[in-house]
């Protein structure tokens, strides 16, 4: 998986970014982590330069090849072109976040400060503030892109990781196929591994949701086979219109049924899609309380 932390992290450490085209191999450090000191020390004699809101330079001794637009950023700046991210679903260099928070008013940059001080507040500008879980349900943040899962700390995002693989699958594909109701043993177990350590909550919904596509799939076909009886195959369906319905749900409901029928029957890209954004986890818990505190049994023996 291509794992990347960027930024500046809230215990004063600069991450730098990994690229990796397989896992374990190909690992290239693009940038390695420095203090967020860096290796600037300011001295007397030295020009500070401020950047105003509009991203011009203040200061009377500015020169002019700092003054021009090719190069807005003081000379110190340089390191941050080896460092890449994703903003805005496209790859640039750090120096170029950096330039755009600066063109657009958006980060006002104090050299008299460390660059990991103001790169911290380029982060915090142009990502950090626009993160925002990928559902209602959610509260895990990502980026505005999608491209980063971002790690939080006492309320503090302290790091980010890449959502994507060298094979050009996601975090969300994962998820995807999980919930389609494949097996979790015949998927990847490091990427299994992936979504449960980075995103457990979309890890959850994706397990519930391929469960009950399972089960749904499963019911079907014993009721269509003779195997269960229409009254047992309604009872069987309980669960599954918990899921759905919540406290609503209702067994001599004909309406629910069809609702049921048309949202597991669903191609799966809109079934996956609408799964995900309607997911209730406190309709799913009344499901494990049935399930587990009550021991509710289904005659197709699958609970």
């Amino acid at each position: 998986m291509n794992i990347a932390n960027v930024g500046i992290s809230y215990n004063q450490t600069l991450y730098g970014v990994e690229e990796e085209n397989s896992r374990g191999k190909d690992v290239v450090s693009v940038n390695t982590a420095v203090n967020s000191q860096d290796a600037y020390v300011p001295s007397g004699k030295e020009t500070y330069f401020t950047y105003t809101s509009n991203g011009i330079i203040s200061g009377d001794e500015t020169s002019s090849l700092e003054n021009e637009k090719s190069c807005i950023l003081p000379e110190r700046y340089n390191g941050s072109k080896s460092c890449y991210i994703y903003y805005q679903g496209k790859r640039i260099s750090e120096y170029e976040l950096i330039q755009i928070a600066v063109e657009t008013g958006t980060t006002t940059l104090d050299e008299s400060k460390p660059i990991g001080w103001n790169t911290s507040n380029v982060y915090e500008a142009l990502m950090y503030s626009k993160a925002t879980p990928l559902y209602d349900w959610s509260t895990t943040l990502y980026s505005e892109d999608r491209r980063y899962v971002y790690r939080v700390e006492n309320g503090q995002i302290t790091g980010a990781t890449a959502t994507w693989y060298s094979d050009g699958t996601t975090l969300q594909d994962i998820a995807d196929e999980i919930a389609s109701g494949t097996p979790l043993s015949d998927i990847d177990r490091y990427k299994l591994h992936d979504i449960m350590l980075y995103d457990m909550e979309l890890y959850d919904a994706a397990v519930n949701i391929g469960t009950a596509k399972r089960e749904y799939d499963t019911f079907t076909n014993m009721y269509q086979n003779g195997q269960l009886t229409k009254k047992q195959f309604k009872h069987d369906c309980y669960p599954l219109l918990l899921l759905l319905f919540g406290k609503d749900a209702d067994t001599n409901n004909k309406n629910q049924f069809l609702q049921l029928s048309s949202f597991f029957g669903q191609d799966r890209d809109a079934f996956l899609k609408n799964a995900f954004a309607n997911y209730n986890p406190s309709n799913q818990s009344l499901v494990d309380r049935l399930l587990i505190e009550k021991e509710y049994h289904s005659y197709s023996g699958i609970y």
